[in-house]
């Protein structure tokens, strides 16, 4: 009887978020909601959501207002290079995980006030996408209850999710351009509504490419900006942000202002210095780049793009 208590608990819950967060299409709030709803069950002081697809560069998709305090970018950095961060038995045994004291463990913690932490896996489809952490600031003794109710949250997330096709596309779709799996131009326009610093944008649109498409076809062409994409990721900080804005276009937004000039030079070099081959077919491209800095050349994305669409074609002009 109390298992079953439990499980409509449980699927209660996530129902009833899962329907909120549909109506406005916002991750972080939608585990907002889901804390707010667990919290009387399991009584945590703190909570935090990793991405974890990619294990050498996890980030923070929602963290509590606890965490607000912290340089979030710089606990992703850290917590991306520990083989022994707390998140990876979850994601070795796919099952939520209670450490009762952290200080007996090797883990490393983003948190020194953390004294106990539950991890639970975040699974569609049997993958773990991430790591819902819940952190105790003092020592927590799990009971029998807060054990079926995880047992069954685990169980749940996994089935509802699964259920809910627009909640996947909520997660996987919204910023993620499906061809080269970068950020995508949503992405980019929501980023700025809310951005304070100061960035840069550079702008980059391949030479010639109407060529290889009217050559090879557009198959051919989707595998050419599949590599693109992969070249100007890795060569460019994890920090950086890197945009398919469409077509052969792409945006990267960086933090090192300072150093925009070496950026735009190791993005060219990559693209043409090396020869991208496809089924025994050779290209050799080009790239354009121009740039724009927020806020010292304009307030919003468009004015920033418009600067930085212009440099781009005066450089255009110049191959």
């Amino acid at each position: 009887m109390i298992k079953s208590y439990f499980d409509l608990l449980t699927s209660k819950i996530l129902l009833e978020t899962t329907v909120e967060v549909l109506k406005d299409e916002s991750v972080d709030k939608f585990f907002h909601k889901l804390a707010d709803k667990s919290l009387p069950i399991l009584k945590f002081d703190a909570w935090s959501v990793l991405e974890v697809e990619d294990k050498e560069r996890v980030k923070f998709v929602a963290v509590s207002d606890f965490y607000q305090r912290f340089d979030v970018e710089k606990i992703e950095k850290k917590l991306s290079f520990q083989d022994f961060a707390l998140y990876n038995v979850v994601l070795n045994t796919k099952r939520w995980k209670y450490i009762k004291d952290v200080s007996k463990t090797r883990a490393w913690v983003p948190n020194n006030r953390i004294s106990s932490w539950i991890g639970i896996p975040l699974l569609f489809d049997s993958k773990v996408y991430g790591v819902l952490s819940l952190d105790y600031f003092k020592i927590k003794r799990l009971g029998l209850k807060e054990k079926l109710f995880l047992d069954n949250f685990q169980r749940n997330f996994s089935q509802i999710a699964s259920d809910f096709r627009q909640l996947k596309e909520l997660f996987y779709q919204k910023y993620i351009d499906q061809l080269t799996s970068l950020k995508n131009r949503h992405f980019i326009e929501e980023f700025f509504e809310s951005n304070k610093e100061r960035v840069g944008l550079i702008f980059c649109d391949l030479n010639k490419f109407k060529s290889i498409n009217d050559t090879y076809g557009h198959r051919f062409g989707d595998e050419v900006i599949k590599v693109v994409a992969k070249r100007l990721k890795n060569v460019l900080k994890s920090t950086d942000q890197v945009v398919r804005y469409g077509g052969d276009e792409f945006i990267i937004i960086t933090k090192n202002v300072d150093k925009i000039h070496v950026i735009i030079n190791r993005i060219k070099n990559i693209i043409k210095k090396y020869d991208i081959i496809i089924d025994g077919k050779k290209v050799n491209l080009g790239i354009s780049c121009g740039y724009a800095i927020f806020p010292d050349d304009g307030t919003d994305l468009w004015e920033i793009l418009h600067i930085a669409d212009l440099r781009m074609y005066e450089e255009k002009k110049k191959e």
